[in-house]
């Protein structure tokens, strides 16, 4: 089901994206500034440790030869691929120059046009050789190859990120959506809830004789049914729990059992709906109002949800009250969801889901045991242990 965003959820879900994704470029270009300054001192001081060595080697192999008196062949004064070198004499004259650049002996390192150079000054002299120059022309290009890879990774890293955020902003403002939804849904039941009893009132008032017996019944029925939504409405939204657990005190619950069954029979006899009723003395701790709560909110669901010329069998004995219908059923794969807030199991017959609610938070309140049994165009059995 596709949850359509409103403009304020909209405002809310790109702004907290816009966030995500500015945040997360602060850190990837962070982590992409370290991460190229380790790199980059890395590739230097990987190429001025080759510099030195291959200047070293010729260091070496010069003095050898000449500790040794033999002459130095041009074959064996090679480097590394990627360095040049050059031989000067104690003028700085140039005896073997592969250096096209004017050297400055007078730096022992330095950078110039993209390129370093060593000045090595390790030959001594021998066979007039004074300073080893070497020349390095590859850094450049590794450096920007490294910035190139540093781009690339994080360019695309960044794009999964942000394809991740947006699904993840989603899957997060998912619930938000639904929430909003079933309060939508709620309003708009709500409504149709009170307009049905309100337009039989109207309908009874404008009748040339509102006073008969078949308009005050309609009336005394919508009536109830209005009360009965306000009481609902008000114990979800403005019930004080812990103070209706302090002022509960043991009590019959035949009496009040009572009195609901013959409430409802105005209620069931519209339907033809046939009460089946035995109960028996039944003591237990709880306030008077939180009882018709629960007992009003499951013998109407039964009732609504019963057909026609239905039954109903209400039982109040041995500390369990079984309220056991005829009716459409409910779908066992929904049975575990059924006592959330605002959930339907059918759109069937109206209703905006709180009643059950109501009574799951009831039970909770009082530790009273409920179970449910239900099989689809057969009927629904809730079972109320009072046991303490």
């Amino acid at each position: 089901m596709v949850i359509v965003l409103t403009r304020e959820e909209k405002r809310t879900f790109y702004g907290f994206y816009g966030l995500f994704l500015g945040s997360t470029l602060v850190l990837m270009v962070i982590i992409g500034l370290l991460f190229y300054q380790n790199q980059s001192d890395h590739l230097r001081d990987l190429t001025i440790s080759k510099m030195k060595i291959n200047a070293s080697r010729l260091a070496a192999k010069i003095i050898y030869s000449h500790m040794q008196y033999l002459p130095i062949q041009r074959s064996d004064l090679v480097v590394e691929n990627g360095l040049h070198f050059g031989l000067y004499d104690r003028n700085r004259k140039p005896i073997i120059a592969h250096i096209s650049e004017q050297v400055s002996f007078t730096q022992k390192l330095y950078k110039r046009n993209g390129k370093s150079y060593l000045v090595d000054t390790s030959a001594a002299g021998h066979l007039g050789i004074v300073y080893i120059v070497i020349e390095e022309y590859i850094l450049k290009q590794a450096i920007i190859d490294l910035v190139k890879h540093i781009v690339i990774v994080l360019g695309l890293t960044y794009i999964l990120t942000s394809i991740l955020g947006f699904f993840l902003a989603r899957f997060f403002i998912t619930p938000i959506q639904k929430q909003r939804e079933k309060l939508d849904n709620f309003i708009k039941d709500t409504t149709h809830e009170l307009n049905t009893p309100i337009a039989a009132l109207l309908m009874c008032v404008d009748s040339p004789n509102p006073t008969s017996a078949k308009n005050l019944t309609r009336i005394n029925l919508s009536a109830k049914r209005i009360s009965e939504i306000y009481k609902d409405l008000t114990y979800l939204v403005l019930k004080d729990k812990n103070k209706s657990i302090k002022e509960a005190q043991v009590i019959d619950l035949k009496p009040m059992m009572d009195e609901q069954i013959e409430y409802f029979r105005e209620f069931a006899s519209r339907k033809k709906i046939t009460f089946e009723y035995e109960s028996q003395s039944t003591h237990f701790k709880i306030e008077e109002d939180s009882f018709t709560r629960l007992t009003n909110n499951l013998i109407s669901n039964a009732i609504k949800y019963t057909n026609v010329n239905g039954k109903i069998k209400i039982t109040l004995k041995n500390s369990l009250l079984i309220i056991e219908d005829n009716g459409i059923g409910i779908d066992e794969k929904k049975l575990k969801q059924i006592f959330n807030r605002f959930y339907r199991a059918t759109a069937q017959n109206g209703g905006f889901g709180i009643g059950l609610n109501i009574v799951s938070s009831i039970c909770q309140s009082y530790q009273i045991k409920i179970d449910v049994v239900s099989k689809i165009d057969e009927g629904t059995t809730f079972t109320l242990n009072f046991q303490s």
